[in-house]
């Protein structure tokens, strides 16, 4: 199958499953046993449809990131030049950020995915703090990966995953994202109760809707 890459993830589940994310990339999902024989047939029985769902994906989404030299970036909203540095810490200073140099491409993405993570947990600390006091509720744990569907979630122990993604979107949608999540501490639904909570804070919240619907699906998957 030259035209594509797939991606195979053994799963717990029982059957065997694609995915075409707006990224480009394709994922097997199959359980661990499947013979390769078996998963090989059908990749072929699928291939029409694979290439269908990538003929379908929008053109304008970024290629994804491989932290090279003079490579272009969004960081908070704003388009930032990547400089390597031969050594030292990471600055973001204007339209620039510098990153530590690494042996090869594989450990840059990994040092370039960690020095976003920690810019974008610096970002929203103080966001965690000031909306769980407005709203009188506690975070029990805040967690940043990348995630492939889900710019956060919230689970019934009030632990908070957050996308990496968010790092390239600006900081009233990366607000709108931590006030969405907290709001799930009090109500785990999206019922009309959960959505006045939001509004309490944040009447204009369809408008990140609409920027997240709109110009942030270009950016959900880019990380991954």
């Amino acid at each position: 199958m030259e035209d594509f890459t797939i991606e195979r993830k053994p799963s717990k589940g029982r059957n065997i499953s694609l995915v075409v994310y707006q990224n480009g990339k394709v994922v097997l999902k199959h359980p661990a046993k499947v013979p390769k024989k078996q998963l090989d047939e059908f990749l072929f029985e699928k291939r029409d449809w694979i290439l269908s769902k990538l003929k379908q994906l929008p053109k304008d989404i970024p290629k994804k990131l491989k932290f090279e030299n003079e490579e272009k970036t969004h960081i908070f909203g704003n388009l930032t030049t990547i400089q390597l540095i031969p050594k030292g810490k990471c600055n973001l200073s204007g339209e620039t950020i510098q990153i530590p140099k690494t042996k090869s491409e594989k450990s840059q993405i990994q040092k370039g995915k960690l020095v976003f993570r920690d810019l974008l947990l610096k970002k929203i600390e103080p966001m965690v703090q000031t909306t769980s006091f407005a709203l009188n509720t506690e975070v029990a744990k805040i967690s940043i990966k990348p995630m492939r569907s889900l710019w956060g979630s919230c689970n019934s122990k009030n632990q908070i995953s957050l996308n990496l993604s968010l790092i390239h979107c600006p900081e009233q949608i990366i607000e709108y994202i931590i006030l969405h999540e907290i709001a799930h501490t009090i109500e785990h639904n999206h019922s009309s109760k959960f959505w006045k909570i939001v509004e309490s804070q944040n009447p204009n919240y369809k408008i990140a809707e609409k920027w997240l619907k709109d110009i942030g699906k270009k950016y959900i998957y880019y990380l991954n």
